[in-house]
């Protein structure tokens, strides 16, 4: 391979064993695995969570949806869009969907007499982040009187500003006369707000259920303890000489202000690494932290190898651990702009996996 990710297995299950502790019994932990699991891999990260108590699973897809219950027997929510047929093979099959969206309803309702089960659903509520989600009126009604066949078994809504607890207080509070009025309909549902950003400061939010998933890769240290998941790494195909004044790459973005060597690495813009990181990167290789030099290319980029004495073969780690030096994802979100979500996603879609820690350390995913 010339570029690939590994995923340590037994990172991911200690993470979320700290993310159920911080939370404490009360509080379940659902995963969200949407995303090729933030592009770690669904089957793997289910096998692995499954084991140590998370609650259920969330996703985009109904082909998501599928491919977790291959693994899990536990509940899996679909957040995203399903057309008609979809909604009722969802149902068929008895996964639990989002009802974001009154305009829904009739789907449901017909899926419902379709396979002779109940809808079930999560009804989602709008406190503020203005994206998916029914109106509080319009989530009151359908919990007052629910639809035949429809079956509500949790109330919820999104955090717009999940880091900021302030803004977080704001939509609890207008989600707490959601809650009650469900109360006191006898509404039998659980109710979840929360997820990674808000695991630190926003202890209110817990309610029955968290939704984690940043977390549980360990992106971000938003519970203490938690380890990156994920490593990027590529090998050096070439070794040059470059004289003061000469350019590197496109455009001659790097132009070389002493003579130097630049190694070639086997890995760009189309395994994943955005040409946002140009000129904004580092990699390690030899154990030493050195720039990614000039334009990033499609498939190539170019780093500083002056006085590291590199070699063809030579393994480059792009995010991840290399002696005593250390790259993270959140130190390329903060320098590129990017949201942490994106960077791993797109490396995960793009890079073969490489199982490390678990039974599945000798399998290699494509």
């Amino acid at each position: 391979m010339n570029a690939w990710l590994e995923v340590d297995l037994d990172a991911v299950s200690e993470n979320a064993r700290k993310v159920i502790a911080h939370v404490g019994p009360k509080t379940g932990v659902v995963a969200v695995v949407k995303a090729d699991a933030y592009g770690h891999g669904i089957e793997p990260i289910v096998r692995a969570l499954d084991k140590v108590g998370i609650a259920g699973y969330a996703v985009i897809t109904l082909d998501e949806a599928r491919r977790v219950r291959t693994q899990s027997a536990k509940d899996v929510l679909i957040m995203g869009y399903l057309d008609d047929t979809e909604i009722t093979e969802a149902v068929r099959e008895g996964f639990v969907l989002s009802l974001y969206a009154k305009e829904m309803v009739p789907s449901l309702v017909e899926a419902a007499k379709r396979t002779n089960q109940p809808a079930r659903v999560q009804l989602k509520v709008e406190t503020g982040m203005n994206r998916l989600g029914c109106q509080p009126g319009e989530a009151l009604q359908l919990m007052a009187s629910p639809p035949p066949g429809l079956q509500i078994e949790s109330v919820f809504s999104h955090l717009y500003s999940s880091s900021n607890p302030e803004r977080s207080q704001g939509q609890l509070e207008k989600f707490k006369p959601i809650m009650e009025a469900a109360k006191m309909l006898g509404l039998k549902a659980s109710h979840h707000l929360t997820n990674s950003h808000g695991l630190p400061g926003f202890r209110d939010g817990f309610l029955d259920f968290v939704r984690v998933g940043l977390a549980l890769y360990g992106v971000e240290p938003v519970v203490e303890g938690l380890k990156p998941s994920l490593q990027a790494k590529s090998v050096v195909m070439q070794v040059k000489t470059i004289q003061q004044g000469e350019g590197v790459s496109y455009n001659h973005l790097f132009v070389a202000d002493k003579p130097m060597e630049v190694a070639i690495v086997a890995i760009g813009y189309s395994e994943g690494l955005s040409q946002a990181f140009t000129g904004k990167c580092d990699v390690l290789v030899k154990g030493t932290r050195t720039a990614v030099i000039g334009q990033i290319c499609m498939n190539l980029i170019c780093i500083d190898a002056t006085d590291l004495n590199v070699e063809r073969g030579d393994e480059v780690v792009v995010i991840g651990r290399q002696g005593d030096q250390e790259i993270r994802v959140a130190e390329l979100a903060k320098s590129s702009g990017l949201r942490h979500h994106e960077i791993v996603t797109k490396l995960g879609k793009s890079l073969p996996k490489v199982y490390l820690g678990s039974p599945e350390a000798a399998e290699t995913s494509s």
